[in-house]
């Protein structure tokens, strides 16, 4: 899995979360490097923060599109008004913030199982 946000606690909070769930997850800072290694290498699940320096989620997202309209894609974002927009974007599933316990991971976890 790959999961890009730019707040360093945040990050290191789901991927810790997912380790615990036996979850590899490969974490960046920024759209841009996300999109490199989406581009590089082949994940199962993208997770995106909404507002990254760089290159925003939604941005990633389109371009992910372009080349995988299969791949899940989670959004996470503050703004509980770009919801809708962030899913005409191209993301599967897209989770307000705050992260609030395991709930944001069990959502994940969820999400995964039915994909498969």
């Amino acid at each position: 899995m790959l999961y890009a946000e730019d707040e360093r606690t945040n990050r290191k909070l789901i991927q810790i979360r997912l380790k615990d769930e036996g979850i590899e997850c490969v974490a960046v800072e920024d759209g841009v490097e996300a999109l490199r290694l989406f581009q590089e290498s082949p994940f199962d699940m993208i997770i995106l923060d909404h507002y990254m320096p760089r290159m925003n989620g939604d941005e990633v997202a389109k371009e992910i599109r372009k080349i995988d309209s299969s791949i899940p894609v989670i959004g996470i974002t503050s703004d509980e008004q770009s919801v809708e927009y962030l899913r005409i974007c191209g993301f599967n599933e897209v989770i307000v913030k705050p992260l609030k316990g395991y709930a944001s991971i069990v959502r994940i976890l969820n999400y995964m199982r039915e994909d498969t």
